[in-house]
């Protein structure tokens, strides 16, 4: 399993590390090349989960770390039964 994950959550890697392959990424720069081979997506606010980001990707589960959802298009992930979980609060250390 491989999972993209924001270079900025602390303990990040060592948080998913025993699911799979973890790939350490700035959020500005996870984009849709990034995403195309990931199963799972781990955000902050900063990166906008929507179709352009997901569309031909294997992401099958997307979390995010921030206490809003507002860029996550859950519409679109339920659309395309991707999981999705939030949980806010977990980026602070």
């Amino acid at each position: 399993m491989k999972l993209i994950v924001d270079e900025n959550i602390p303990f990040g890697r060592e948080a998913f590390e025993n699911f799979g392959e973890v790939v350490l990424c700035s959020g500005r720069a996870i984009d849709a090349s990034v995403c195309k081979n990931a199963d799972a997506l781990i955000v902050r606010s900063i990166t906008k989960v929507d179709k352009a980001l997901l569309h031909g990707s294997s992401v099958k589960f997307v979390g995010t770390t921030t206490i809003g959802t507002d860029h996550i298009d859950q519409v679109y992930l339920k659309e395309r039964n991707i999981s999705f979980s939030s949980a806010a609060g977990c980026d602070r250390e």
